[in-house]
């Protein structure tokens, strides 16, 4: 499942919050203890986000198919930074459609 942009999901600001991700920015994990980088991208259904490496803030990097920044902008509740140029997502191939469709059919026989 991917998450659904909408500024329901994308607030901005959280009540409360689950898990670290990268805290309030760069160096949060390593001080308490965490190992990893923390996460790397934000899939959603309008495109992907993926955190600044000096700030960790979000910032739009790739556009999925007939997306346009705007959509993104509108569905998001702050104000989002955008990538110079982002790129746009290629569409999944046949034998990765082909993938996705058998693993959703095992999850519902698994049920």
């Amino acid at each position: 499942m991917v998450l659904r942009h909408s500024t329901r999901n994308f607030v901005p600001r959280l009540d409360f919050t689950t898990t670290v991700g990268h805290g309030s920015g760069p160096g949060d994990r390593e001080r308490l203890g965490l190992r990893g980088r923390g996460p790397t991208a934000v899939i959603t259904d309008l495109g992907i986000l993926r955190p600044d490496p000096a700030t960790a803030e979000l910032v739009l990097t790739n556009l999925h198919p007939g997306v346009t920044i705007e959509q993104v902008r509108e569905a998001t509740g702050w104000e989002l930074r955008t990538a110079d140029r982002p790129a746009v997502t290629d569409p999944p191939t046949a034998a990765e459609i082909t993938a996705l469709r058998a693993l959703k059919a095992a999850g519902r026989s698994a049920a």
